[in-house]
């Protein structure tokens, strides 16, 4: 697929057509991670960087609870303190 290379400011860029940003799953705004080997130019979405602190916002006890509670005691899982 050919593209045409644009002035952009002080800048040169490239105007991705929606078929090829759709192939390769970017979005407007996300940060893309862009290098040259060579003469070609390889344009892949970057990895998603998370915080622990983000991905556990929902992690409460009370959100827990249900996660870990498996009904009375019956058997050989039964511990006398």
């Amino acid at each position: 697929m050919e593209v045409v290379v644009s002035k952009w400011g002080n800048s040169l860029g490239l105007r991705l057509p929606r078929a090829l940003v759709q192939q390769i799953g970017i979005s407007e705004g996300q940060t893309v991670s862009v290098v040259a080997e060579g003469n070609r130019l390889i344009v892949e979405g970057a990895t998603p960087s998370y915080r622990l602190e983000d991905l556990l916002v929902n992690v409460t006890p009370e959100a827990m609870g249900a996660a870990f509670e498996w009904g009375v005691d019956v058997g050989g899982e039964i511990v006398d303190d």
